[in-house]
């Protein structure tokens, strides 16, 4: 199928877009524009738009076929219409100088997650509050509802892509990141940050990312919490994609709540039909909050483990599935 670079499709996308009353800014307007960050996809900026701040997305000049454009701008317009204080919200769209793609997103100051929690380490220690922890996941459980609700799937869900804004977690890059790598030239199979993939992904070549998929990666997300870095931090892609594979997992966090680790080890399961549903994780979370009395959560994050562990199969055999909860959220 024909390809063309996204900047030769930024008149029609905005063309399209505006029609079905997505909103366009006039990129002149905007004031103070500053960069705060660069994926492999944008560039991330920060910007006044009428005395009111705004981060600015703009998208680099990648390939993209016809059924690439038409995903990318129904992924626009479901992402237009939503709206949850756990999901960074999406204003609209503009045209940077060149003719450059962009898109207007709400601006969160607290950074992301990956750093929020780095900030946390000091001469090697890393420590953080038991409330905390429950409560930035919560909020991304909270978030991810609202998204699976729309029927958005975010299929790359890491700690780069969780904003942090007035002491609330929020996601961001849903679905678009991954739209663009999965119809783009440059893309792979298993596109997105290896130690956040779920193994279906790299055991099935066809694997198609689903609703499970997020709540592998959110397992992985809520394991950080307690340890303060990236899972497999010292390893390589090609290393992690191995261990994944053959069950391998981050090692448990010392004096991390029993209940609070088998409820992400269900999460990074192997077998995604394993893998709680969300309200059920909510449940549990809440839960969690009320009968857990540890106060912080410490790591030594320079230590490197000598060996990873396998996921613990016997955590199924009495899992407390909520099958009213599931008749309520699966249509």
């Amino acid at each position: 199928m024909l390809e063309k670079h996204l900047i030769e499709y930024s008149e029609q996308l905005q063309s399209y877009l505006s029609a079905r009353k997505i909103e366009s800014f006039d990129y002149s307007k905007f004031n103070n524009i500053e960069p705060i960050g660069e994926g492999g996809f944008a560039f991330v900026y920060s910007a006044v738009f009428q005395e009111k701040k705004y981060a600015l997305k703009r998208l680099k000049d990648l390939s993209l076929d016809e059924k690439g454009l038409k995903q990318l701008r129904h992924e626009l317009e479901l992402l237009y219409i939503t709206n949850h204080s756990n999901v960074i919200k999406f204003y609209g769209i503009s045209d940077a100088p060149g003719g450059y793609f962009t898109l207007v997103l709400q601006l969160a100051t607290g950074g992301d997650l990956r750093k929020y929690l780095q900030n946390k380490q000091m001469k090697g220690l890393y420590k953080i509050s038991w409330t905390e922890i429950i409560q930035i996941a919560k909020d991304i459980t909270l978030g991810l509802m609202h998204l699976h609700e729309k029927n958005i799937i975010h299929r790359d869900l890491h700690a780069k892509n969780i904003l942090i804004n007035d002491g609330r977690a929020l996601i961001t890059d849903f679905g678009i990141s991954k739209q663009i790598r999965d119809t783009t030239t440059s893309s792979s199979n298993t596109g997105g940050v290896a130690a956040y993939i779920e193994p279906q992904c790299f055991l099935k070549s066809n694997n198609k990312p689903d609703k499970k998929s997020d709540i592998y990666s959110m397992g992985v997300l809520f394991w950080e919490l307690t340890s303060g870095v990236r899972p497999f931090h010292n390893l390589l892609d090609p290393q992690i994609i191995i261990l994944i594979s053959r069950k391998k997992r981050e090692k448990t966090v010392v004096n991390t709540p029993s209940n609070y680790v088998n409820l992400y080890k269900k999460c990074w399961s192997t077998d995604p039909n394993r893998r709680p549903i969300l309200n059920d994780i909510l449940r549990k979370l809440e839960k969690l909050l009320v009968e857990t009395t540890i106060e912080f959560i410490t790591n030594e994050v320079n230590q490197q483990p000598l060996e990873y562990p396998e996921e613990d199969n016997n955590l199924y055999e009495n899992y407390e599935h909520c099958t009213e909860c599931e008749n309520a959220i699966v249509k």
